[in-house]
């Protein structure tokens, strides 16, 4: 009887391991699983968050230009900076400066990071963000009716911003080619229950 008690101890011991009911202070992926309504991604020591686009009211028609929300953190070492965001058939100005400090944190608030138009119908819009030392990354950006816990942010950005580059423009407006990345491109669709 003993051996059969023993069995079914390490029997409950091992079934509880292995379904996630234990909490390991070491656990890195407790620490990525980031619980918001929009996309995601991370380059290098880059981490970009909840980015979404902020349409209108439930029923109201499309706005023409939509505030684009994130906040991006820079977790490593070395000073970066987000030298635009690029959206096939559209475009995107950023009102936010794109320094991004070792430690420092870009977009956090109500405010949007900036505003983007001409962007066709449908959900989710692609969108390449893209940083001076960590390269490219392209995110799938999910949409959002502004209702609910959106209808508290502000959706209009900070002023003072510059228009973005849309894929294969420069700031001028004058057709180029796309350079290749200067780091390695992810992908990353929004997070699910979004």
């Amino acid at each position: 009887m003993t051996v059969r008690r023993a069995l079914a101890v390490l029997s409950c011991l091992a079934v509880t391991g292995c379904t996630g009911l234990t909490y390991d202070l070491d656990d890195v992926t407790r620490f990525h699983r980031p619980q918001n309504d929009g996309a995601n991604v991370s380059v290098r020591d880059l981490h970009v968050r909840n980015v979404f686009l902020l349409g209108g009211e439930p029923g109201a028609s499309p706005a023409s230009e939509l505030p684009l929300f994130a906040v991006i953190v820079n977790g490593g070492v070395e000073a970066d900076r987000l030298t635009g965001v690029a959206t096939e058939g559209g475009s995107v100005r950023l009102a936010v400066p794109g320094e991004l400090p070792p430690g420092h944190v870009l977009g956090a608030g109500e405010r949007p990071i900036g505003t983007a138009s001409g962007l066709g119908a449908g959900e989710p819009v692609a969108m390449t963000f893209t940083f001076e030392r960590a390269g490219r990354v392209r995110v799938l950006v999910p949409r959002k009716e502004r209702a609910g816990h959106f209808t508290h942010l502000t959706p209009t950005p900070p002023t003072g911003g510059t228009p973005s580059p849309s894929a294969g423009e420069t700031s001028g407006g004058t057709p180029s080619p796309v350079p290749s990345p200067s780091g390695p491109v992810a992908s990353a669709n929004p997070s699910p229950g979004g």
